[in-house]
């Protein structure tokens, strides 16, 4: 399966929130903890163990909310990204 590299951005101010290695073709609905690449304050949230200590993802220019923690398959953290929220570039 191929991946792709992505930059997510704000959709409202358009502030660069994190870069993401996307597998597999369609939307992204979920971002996986384990696939953010940068900045490293997010990339590390994967060594959590629990939804409840996970941040929900929000812009840090204007605190627009972008995605919910959530919980996935076999207790996989991800963020249930807001659709309409955030922009992607690259890939």
């Amino acid at each position: 399966m191929a991946s792709r590299h992505l930059d997510i951005s704000c959709g409202k101010c358009g502030e660069f929130i994190l870069s993401y290695r996307k597998e597999g073709s369609g939307q992204l609905i979920r971002l996986y903890l384990d696939k953010i690449q940068e900045p490293k304050s997010l990339a590390s949230l994967k060594s959590k163990g629990k939804k409840s200590q996970i941040p929900s993802l929000v812009c840090p220019e204007c605190n627009l909310q972008i995605g919910h923690p959530m919980e996935h398959e076999r207790s996989r953290l991800a963020y249930r990204m807001i659709k309409g929220a955030f922009k992607k570039s690259g890939g």
